[in-house]
């Protein structure tokens, strides 16, 4: 099969070898190309079948073009349906994803981290740092990192990040839930030990006070993780819904949204339940979502990491 040549591509493409050079390869960071120019460079590129060469590139002091991710293993949909979004924007913009698992493991992310920079990986994005327990090691790891961005707040002073908050999409919910007459508006979370569980509970909190709105502390249930997926439904079933019977339930998680929704119907009872995040998976179910906004905070993310700067606050 014949080289395919960084001249090949810009005759196709109608420009200049030097532009092909910076979208492929990263060179010569003087050059500006925009956005329609990279686009038919790209597809040039695709439609010959070009494998840049990623080690020479590398030592000539250009983009590796390949970005790190870490996911936890046990992470959420959402979080997954993100990374799904991040990929897809890593393609059309020129770059390939690389996704190291955590495995709730700072060990693990340390030894990926390593790894893939010898590989050549400039760039990372974290979405597995919420580990309560592991907060030190995880400061020590990435502490005056220049070449990671985290989706949610870290705990590591100064550093960039995506923030993810539903504070004013539940404002605007339990809103619209009271106008059209719910009372007893409660909320299912996760264990408090994860902070992204503490901070739906502290928006939810905030969204009740917002819209004066007294808030219910029994209409409040926390799975209890140490049960299987049906045992936490079951108690979530004891300890809120049959003694207190709110009309009206945000329960983000999808899977969680789910199994609750078959309880009730099995048993049942009307709860008017919101959340599952928009996955598909459950469609048919009568679960209504937030905007889960995908694909703006892979959006955010894929600026923050090239551009250094967010687009806005998620």
């Amino acid at each position: 099969m014949q080289k395919i040549r960084l001249s090949d591509i810009a005759e196709l493409a109608g420009v200049s070898r030097a532009a092909v050079g910076k979208v492929l390869n990263g060179g010569r960071a003087q050059i500006r190309v925009g956005a329609e120019t990279r686009q038919r460079i790209l597809a040039a590129a695709e439609k010959l079948q070009y494998r840049p060469n990623m080690a020479a590139s590398i030592l000539a002091g250009g983009d590796s073009k390949l970005i790190g991710i870490f996911v936890d293993s046990h992470a959420s949909y959402r979080t997954f349906q993100i990374h799904h979004e991040v990929e897809q924007l890593c393609s059309e913009q020129g770059y390939r994803l690389i996704s190291c698992f955590s495995h709730n493991s700072v060990e693990n992310m340390r030894k990926d981290y390593c790894r893939l920079q010898d590989y050549g990986v400039n760039k990372f994005i974290c979405c597995a740092h919420g580990y309560p327990d592991q907060q030190k090691e995880i400061g020590e790891l990435f502490s005056g990192a220049k070449n990671v961005v985290f989706m949610g707040k870290p705990s590591i002073p100064d550093m960039p990040y995506v923030r993810i908050s539903r504070r004013n999409a539940l404002k605007e919910l339990i809103a619209d839930a009271h106008r059209m007459g719910y009372k007893k508006i409660g909320l299912c979370t996760g264990y408090q030990f994860w902070q992204s569980e503490r901070q739906l509970q502290e928006d939810f909190c905030y969204a009740m006070q917002q819209n004066k709105l007294d808030l219910a502390p029994h209409l409040i249930g926390q799975y209890q993780e140490e049960l299987p997926l049906s045992g936490q439904i079951e108690k979530i079933m004891e300890t809120v819904i049959l003694p207190y019977r709110p009309d009206f339930l945000f329960i983000d998680d999808a899977v969680h949204a789910a199994a609750l929704q078959r309880c009730l119907l099995e048993q049942g009872l009307r709860i008017k339940l919101y959340g599952g995040n928009d996955d598909s998976l459950f469609e048919g179910l009568g679960l209504q979502s937030l905007d889960p906004c995908y694909r703006r905070i892979a959006q955010a993310l894929m600026d923050l990491l090239l551009k250094g700067s967010a687009s806005e606050e998620m």
